[in-house]
């Protein structure tokens, strides 16, 4: 199996998922620039981590990536309970089709979460972490 479009269609997945749904002021995050490491772990193989930087607001709180290709999947389920944003994704590809739950919890200036994603029998666990680094430049 080739593994490259699985980590590539996974980690659109993580970075690439719409918005999330803000309910009131519960949320206890910072809007700015955050710093994100997502590190991704599949049957027997660990990705090494990756870092990028993104601006994240109360009303677009999942970590994304403006990866290309985005027209295949659905991200849909969206909510915020207290600090946690959670959603869901289905991804229809050629590859095959992929579906996933994604949960990160808010603590003011940092976060914590995994994403589960399935592509073919395989599941993928996808650990991150985020801390505010400053404002939105």
């Amino acid at each position: 199996m080739a593994k490259r479009p699985v980590v590539f269609i996974f980690l659109w997945l993580l970075f690439g998922c719409g918005n999330a749904v803000y309910a009131g002021s519960e949320l206890n995050m910072q809007d700015g620039m955050w710093e994100i490491t997502s590190q991704v772990k599949m049957q027997g193989m660990t990705i090494p981590p990756m870092t990028f930087s993104q601006c994240i607001t109360k009303d677009n709180a999942v970590p994304q990536n403006n990866s290309p290709g985005e027209d295949g999947c659905k991200v849909s389920d969206m909510k915020t309970v207290g600090s946690t944003v959670s959603w869901t994704v289905t991804c229809n590809e050629q590859a095959g089709n992929m579906k996933g739950k994604g949960k990160i919890t808010y603590h003011g200036d940092r976060f914590e979460g995994e994403m589960t994603t399935e592509h073919m029998g395989m599941i993928m666990v996808t650990e991150m972490s985020g801390r505010r680094t400053g404002p939105c430049q």
